[in-house]
């Protein structure tokens, strides 16, 4: 039986992916951010009573972060991934040059410092030629960035590539794996802007083919920029 950590499940992408693998036979630990968002969660733990384990953590918090690591490295089996689903859109206006300093700060610790943080405290779990993943997006490519625009999301994902590519480096020698995959534009909460823009697909078929991606990536040994239907992403 596979095993994998999946941080930030609660909702959206995070709990489709969730279910998603728990229908292919994988043994799943979810965590939600705080203790209010765990309902959906524990619905899919009825469901699955024996491969569903939940925890509460917050990427951005890091004596949390820490401790939820230790507490899974002494928790049993290794894992055979992990995957870094937590992340936010930030402010609606996107611009370096109006956004204060909480604004860049948040998104920057959601989407880059606290996931890639959690994801090295989270090494010491893995199995041997195991697989760190993270939820990118073609936003965060900097060939592919020929519009401009959303400046703050873009910058905090591609800065979240730059440091998997370090990760992999590290990795590499003992044939560990990186992702770091685009889910498409998905209808959920911040795909859309909690329903002023239309999306392009539902969550059951961007988290059907982000599993794909994992299943196919997990032992390859390479560091894969994709998205959801395994095209390749330009750094």
């Amino acid at each position: 039986m596979k095993r994998i950590a999946i941080i930030g499940a609660e909702r959206g992408l995070g709990l489709g992916l969730s279910e998603e693998l728990l229908r292919r036979g994988w043994h799943v630990t979810a965590t939600a951010r705080t203790m209010d968002d765990r309902a959906d969660l524990q619905r899919l733990g009825q469901a699955f009573p024996d491969r569903l384990a939940r925890g509460r953590v917050d990427v951005t918090d890091p004596a949390q972060a820490r401790a939820f690591a230790r507490r899974l490295a002494q928790g049993g089996l290794p894992l055979d991934a992990v995957f870094l689903v937590a992340g936010i859109w930030g402010a609606l206006h996107q611009s370096m040059l109006d956004a204060s300093e909480q604004e860049w700060t948040e998104v920057f610790h959601t989407n880059t410092v606290g996931p890639f943080r959690l994801a090295r405290w989270l090494l010491p779990c893995l199995a041997p030629r195991g697989t760190v993943a993270f939820m990118s997006s073609h936003r965060a490519s900097i060939a592919g960035n020929v519009e401009g625009g959303m400046e703050l999301y873009r910058a905090s994902k591609a800065a979240l590539n730059m440091l998997s590519r370090g990760l992999y480096a590290e990795l590499a020698p003992q044939g560990g794996s990186v992702l770091n995959i685009h889910p498409g534009w998905v209808a959920t909460a911040m795909g859309t802007l909690d329903g002023t823009v239309q999306a392009e697909i539902d969550v059951a078929t961007s988290v059907r083919g982000v599993a794909d991606q994992l299943e196919l990536g997990m032992g390859s040994g390479e560091h894969r920029y994709l998205d959801y239907r395994g095209e390749p992403l330009p750094w």
